[in-house]
């Protein structure tokens, strides 16, 4: 199992990105475990919530479906992201799921990160993980952009809210920015809901789509990528 995490500066911005890949033959814990993550990911990347919603609440997204397992990982969920500047960027960030609720109240620190409003135009990291000491660890890491919710968009296939929305504030979604393929030798298919199912196929059929005409003529290159996109 290899954990890569990696990024980059570009003219138009930062990247921040993680991928965990194996060689071998996967153990059954190893598939479970970084299926877990995998839920946790998709589920934060899918998340629609009030704008200004903290990133404390937004962490539980992230670790529900290790909390299921009896599973936690020590890091926070995600991070803003810099330009030129920090990778790791304030003022937001998504966690304090790790840590009692009594550290947060005593961390004034931990309480200006893990409460500042999430806001429309907010460029932050999802990162869920998991690593067993001493072995080998999991994390997947994608940037996200959070944007608000169309409520009336004819490019909509059908309203988010068919009975409209209550309450003053707009709604936020994220923008799901890395186009990187999950491992599908690691994933357990039979743990993924139908939903998590479609999530994965849509994103690695825009993926092949945005990647292929970067290859060229490499043809492992192209092989390798079409085997690790093709539908769940």
């Amino acid at each position: 199992m290899y954990l890569l995490d990696t990024g980059a500066q570009f003219l138009d911005g930062t990247t921040d990105v993680t991928r965990t890949v194996h060689f071998g033959s996967p153990s059954d814990e190893q598939r479970r475990c970084y299926t877990r993550v995998l839920q946790g990911h998709v589920g934060l990347a899918q998340a629609i919530f009030p704008c200004g919603t903290p990133g404390l609440m937004l962490d539980t997204f992230a670790r529900a479906p290790l909390w299921n397992d009896g599973l936690v990982y020590g890091h926070g969920t995600g991070h803003g992201i810099g330009a030129y500047l920090n990778v790791h960027e304030g003022p937001i960030g998504i966690g304090g799921g790790n840590v009692p609720g009594d550290i947060i109240r005593s961390n004034p620190r931990m309480q200006a990160y893990y409460l500042e409003p999430i806001e429309a135009g907010m460029y932050v990291s999802n990162e869920p993980g998991f690593y067993k000491d001493g072995e080998w660890g999991i994390r997947i890491e994608s940037d996200i952009v959070s944007e608000v919710v169309p409520e009336n968009d004819s490019n909509e296939k059908s309203s988010l809210f068919p009975y409209g929305r209550t309450g003053n504030r707009a709604f936020l979604r994220f923008q799901y920015m890395t186009q990187v393929p999950m491992c599908k030798k690691l994933i357990d298919i039979s743990l993924l809901n139908e939903g998590e199912i479609k999530w994965l196929n849509e994103y690695h059929k825009g993926v092949l789509e945005a990647l292929t005409p970067l290859l060229g003529n490499d043809g492992r290159a192209l092989s390798w990528l079409q085997a690790e996109t093709a539908p769940l």
